[in-house]
């Protein structure tokens, strides 16, 4: 009888510490608090997944930012809920706290002048100069293009230069390969 009795324990006792500790499609379970960016990098891309093309409308420069997330405290589990829930999608998180201004030149000059910051959209919807100025700031997601207004004067190979402010300081700096755009 007090072999059963402890068995019986032993089996409800490791039933109650296997149980799964969250519900299962709630909330996003995120990396931990947002932090800041470790990097950005950027890259001219053709915009379709057609043949690419070297005309403005076709291509784009794809941002994608790194982020810094300040470590979660992780509840202790026998086993483990990630296999037990799917998760729900993950949030978009906004890198417009840590940019306030963005400036992008090209070499070779793209217009009468190497700055273009004038010359760039952000997913066709805002206007680089207008997010500088604090008039349409808009949301910087973790991945997004920035599109050409304007064709250039000479057909060519272009890099393009990114500089990331906040504050009137230089947080964080890239640029792309080289890409053949025509006039």
């Amino acid at each position: 009888m007090n072999r059963l009795l402890f068995i019986s324990l032993v089996l409800l006792a490791g039933f109650f510490f296997t149980q799964c500790q969250d519900t299962c499609g709630g909330s996003y379970s995120s990396p931990g608090r947002l932090i800041g960016i470790s990097g950005i990098h950027t890259e001219t891309r053709p915009l379709r997944s057609n043949q690419p093309s070297s005309h403005i409308d076709s291509i784009g420069i794809q941002m994608v930012v790194d982020f810094i997330f300040a470590q979660q405290e992780v509840k202790w589990s026998l086993i483990n809920t990630a296999y037990a829930c799917s998760p729900p999608p993950e949030p978009r998180y906004d890198a417009s706290q840590y940019i306030d201004s963005i400036k992008v030149f090209s070499k070779p000059n793209y217009g009468s002048l190497s700055e273009i910051t004038t010359l760039l959209s952000y997913e066709q919807s805002m206007d680089l100069s207008d997010f500088n100025s604090s008039q349409e700031r808009g949301m910087l997601e973790s991945y997004g293009f920035f599109q050409l207004k304007e064709k250039p004067i000479v057909a060519t190979d272009y890099t393009f230069f990114f500089y990331y402010y906040k504050d009137g300081v230089i947080t964080d700096s890239s640029f792309t390969q080289k890409y053949f755009i025509s006039n």
